[in-house]
């Protein structure tokens, strides 16, 4: 038992130990109470002092809450009155809360840009809060059921939505915070409070958090098997058991470890396999996983500081099992090795709740508010006498995970998306997200149904997951090619934000989004397929009847991935989309107009393809698309992709039909595109700006991936036949290119080009069909 004794303790200052509270059952109530309780550690500016200057005591902001309720609201919010015009020199307790939490504006009314009076307005905190909650959503200027917070702004300050001030307004409240004003008077009926922050972690809070997703979140549910031969580790003994020896009541787990729990610790009576927490981390440097304990043996001591602390966190919960995969995944039999990570989506699907360690560099850090205290940086200032409170907020948490070293690994990147549940430490505060809501530690969410359910439209909008969910486009009619095009727009959004991130092994870059992969491969409706991580659609999966009835363009006859020419006039109509059904080569090759950021300088990734997004390292985004967007491939050209030499080599089962990545590795990773090549003279070469153009008038902007090159450099290997150029898809009026580099018998794609499709006229190609060899 010592192993749990340890784990459960800490040591007093003198080095004597100190046991942790018992752990606490779930509960279902406010945590209202327990931020009340909590009031003593914030830093805060006694009622006793009565030193408030000349300015705040005319504010009389004991009556604030009447003036706010009873005054016209803008966006501008109510006035409350006149301040000092440098508040930081002031000894009044107010005016100094006002000058930390309210700085930036407090200093641009002492720059000239201003140069007018300082004043305090108040504004209803939760549309501003659901402004810094979901970015770029609809901001409803007012709504009773949340308190109210104050600010200093000059007067005259525009909080008009999109105006420079309201800009600066918003970057101030997202570093510093809200100063929330508190009638106590006027306390009932609030959906969100301020919450006091503990410099320890707090179960409690976390415990209703889960309680309300476990009883209230269909969405949230168990929807798939866990797989048997998972690993995990035991947090009431120092071993890493297999889970269906749990499930089987293993005699060698009961040798192992029976002698520290009493009767009826593994029994066979539930056909499921145990519950148990995942863990999403960022390893230390120079880590040698030939010396990671096998599966099975006893945990190493020390443990890194993460994984002590997430074991205390598991058992403090009331779980009793934990994955780690340093531990859990078998890194010296390659075979074993390779199931495991094949199988990262059901483990972290599975996970009744995923810890995420947002703070701190690698393991050594540990997770704030265990192993190390959490700092509290919140002021207030309580008026007894006069029945209100000031009370500052932490900063939404958003920020410090987005910046945050986990969030830099492409890794952690599947493993958030994957899971049903995260619970995000940060420096400062917790973060919980499900896939139904979310919740940050800094804010005292209601549980109550009847306040839950009596806010304006907006409540929904505000508590909705924001970090982790699967991004979607909107449509308005659900139809065939809406659903269509919302499943390509999550793949290709998924993997814009995975390639922002860093890997350690490039052979990983594949193998790391497969989670991903596998998920949006198995959807019921229009799964997206893809080969070597470009996203297509295959007709076997089209499950639209009428769909079907229409391919009279691109039957069933012809290969999926080929078409003839059917046009050869310049000026020849379009065929649109719902004339000719699925064009199912165009979502291919928009699947390869993907493109570096400008901001990036792109590494390549030797042992991937080329004409893959998979085979490069650096951020990249896909043509832009939303709900009516038309994908098209070019009606006259002759254009056909396979995987091999030959025209029967088309793409096979085993790529569109599995879902395993690694089947991939022991592929083909030429693609083969028999197309024509757009001729070297539909190029010019503007020396004046240094751009490209085509002869038929249109500008051409140049994307290369690989660095040192631009426009010349590009015109002049054009030119000389070292580069060549073949159309890929269409989006809207956007058509995008391929730009390869030859190199003995096979073409490297070392960029993308993008012209107005009207300027991209046949005349502009070459009369011979060329099959290219992609590496």
């Amino acid at each position: 038992m010592e192993f749990i004794r340890n784990r459960l303790t800490r040591k007093n200052g003198d080095g004597s130990l100190k046991v942790q509270p018992e752990l606490r059952p779930s509960i279902n109530r406010s945590s209202s109470i327990r931020a009340h309780e909590l009031g003593r550690r914030v830093s805060s500016i006694q009622s006793s002092d009565p030193s408030l200057c000349v300015a705040c005591r005319q504010l009389n902001l004991s009556r604030a809450y009447q003036t706010l309720v009873t005054s016209t609201y803008s966006p501008g919010g109510v006035l409350l009155g006149q301040l000092q015009d440098d508040p930081a020199a002031s000894k009044c307790p107010l005016c100094q809360i006002l000058s930390l939490v309210c700085k930036e504006t407090c200093l641009a009314t002492r720059s000239l840009s201003y140069g007018l009076p300082l004043e305090l307005r108040a504004f209803y905190l939760l549309p501003h809060l659901a402004a810094q909650w979901v970015k770029g959503g609809k901001t409803f200027i007012e709504d009773r059921s949340s308190d109210f917070f104050v600010a200093a702004v000059p007067s005259q300050f525009s909080m008009a939505p999109g105006d420079s001030d309201r800009a600066m307004f918003d970057d101030m409240v997202s570093k510093r915070g809200f100063l929330v004003y508190r009638d106590d008077r006027n306390v009932e009926d609030r959906m969100l409070k301020p919450r006091f922050i503990t410099p320890h972690f707090d179960p409690c809070v976390v415990q209703d958090w889960l309680h309300t997703c476990v009883s209230q979140h269909d969405g949230c549910r168990l929807v798939q098997r866990p797989q048997p031969s998972l690993n995990l580790i035991d947090c009431q003994s120092p071993y890493v058991v297999k889970a269906v020896d749990i499930l089987t009541g293993s005699d060698t787990m009961k040798d192992r470890i029976g002698r520290d729990f009493k009767n009826g610790v593994f029994t066979t009576e539930s056909a499921e396999l145990p519950e148990y927490v995942a863990l999403s981390y960022v390893w230390g440097h120079g880590i040698d996983v030939s010396k990671v304990v096998l599966n099975g043996s006893k945990l190493p001591e020390p443990l890194p500081a993460v994984v002590e602390d997430a074991i205390v966190v598991v058992l403090k919960l009331g779980y009793r099992y934990l994955w780690v995969d340093k531990y859990c995944i078998d890194n010296h039999d390659k075979e074993v090795k390779h199931e495991q990570l094949m199988h990262m989506d059901s483990i972290y699907k599975n996970a009744a709740l995923t810890i995420v360690a947002a703070a701190g560099a690698d393991e050594s850090y540990g997770l704030p508010g265990l192993s190390r205290l959490r700092p509290g940086r919140q002021l207030s200032l309580k008026r007894d006498a006069e029945s209100y409170a000031l009370i500052s907020t932490l900063p939404l948490p958003h920020s410090a995970i987005a910046k945050s070293k986990w969030a830099t690994r492409g890794w952690t990147y599947q493993e958030a998306i994957l899971s049903r549940r995260r619970l995000v430490f940060t420096d400062e505060q917790l973060y919980f997200e499900c896939n139904s809501t979310c919740y940050a530690e800094g804010f005292d969410m209601s549980f109550d149904d009847h306040l839950l359910g009596s806010g304006t439209s907006h409540d929904n909008n505000f508590i909705r997951p924001s970090l982790f969910s699967l991004k979607k486009l909107a449509h308005s009619n659900f139809d065939g090619k809406a659903a269509r095009l919302s499943n390509f727009f999550t793949y290709v959004h998924c993997a814009e934000q995975y390639s922002k991130r860093t890997l350690s092994f490039d052979h990983d870059s594949l193998l790391a989004f497969g989670g991903i992969i596998k998920v949006l491969e198995s959807t019921t409706t229009f799964p997206v397929r893809h080969i070597w991580g470009i996203p297509f659609f295959h007709p076997d999966d089209d499950n639209l009847a009428d769909d079907q009835l229409k391919m009279t363009y691109q039957s069933f006859q012809l290969r999926p991935f080929s078409k003839s020419p059917v046009l050869k006039d310049n000026n020849a109509p379009r065929i649109l989309p719902s004339d000719v059904g699925v064009d199912y080569l165009a979502y291919l090759m928009l699947g390869l107009s993907w493109r570096h950021s400008p901001s990036v300088s792109p590494r390549r990734r030797n042992d991937l393809p080329s004409w893959s997004w998979t085979g490069w390292e650096g951020s990249l985004i896909w043509p832009e698309l939303t709900q009516n967007s038309d994908i098209r491939s070019a009606a006259w050209a002759e254009t056909a992709i396979s995987l091999g030499p030959n025209s029967s080599d088309y793409v096979p089962e085993s790529y569109h039909k599995s879902i395993d990545t690694h089947l991939l590795t022991q592929g083909n990773k030429s693609l083969h595109i028999r197309t024509p090549a757009i001729s070297r003279k539909a190029f010019l070469f503007d020396e004046s700006s240094c751009t490209l153009a085509l002869s038929t008038g249109g500008d051409v902007k140049l994307y290369p991936s690989k660095n040192g090159l631009d426009a010349q450099k590009v015109f002049k290997r054009i030119q000389s036949g070292r580069y060549e150029v073949i159309r890929l898809a269409t989006v809207d009026e956007d058509a995008y290119m391929m730009l390869m580099k030859r190199y003995h018998n096979s073409y490297y794609r070392i960029g993308t080009m993008a012209v107005k499709d009207t300027y991209l006229t046949y005349s502009l190609f070459t009369s011979k069909i060329n099959t290219y060899k992609l590496r």
